[in-house]
């Protein structure tokens, strides 16, 4: 039945002691990997919000954000950069730039 285990308590119960050993290592890798995974993904989804914009309504005014600023957290749909420099062109809209992410500065490269 066990013929590739050793027959004694003792070998058997090193080997389990080192098969644990083994399995908590691993535990801890896996910890440490799936966190380094969690913040890479994490800052590609940062990254990837920076390239977009928002929109933060308003009855005077609105305010264009960076897709990350904290300023405004708003949910809703982001924009891409042709919709942000039409709607900052269209003087019907008055639409501004946040002047805490500066979106503008974006908007020109």
């Amino acid at each position: 039945m066990n013929e590739d285990l050793p027959p004694d308590v003792e070998r058997l119960e090193t080997l389990r002691t080192w098969h644990q050993m083994s399995l908590d290592r691993i535990d801890r890798a896996l910890v440490v990997a799936r966190q380094r995974e969690a913040e890479a993904k994490d800052r590609r989804e940062r990254a990837a919000a920076e390239r977009r914009f928002k929109v933060e309504p308003g009855l005077e005014q609105q305010i264009i954000h960076r897709g990350g600023c904290a300023k405004w957290a708003g949910n809703g749909s982001y924009l891409d950069r042709d919709e942000v420099l039409l709607a900052i062109h269209d003087d019907a809209l008055n639409v501004l730039p946040c002047q805490v992410c500066r979106p503008d500065t974006a908007l020109k490269g």
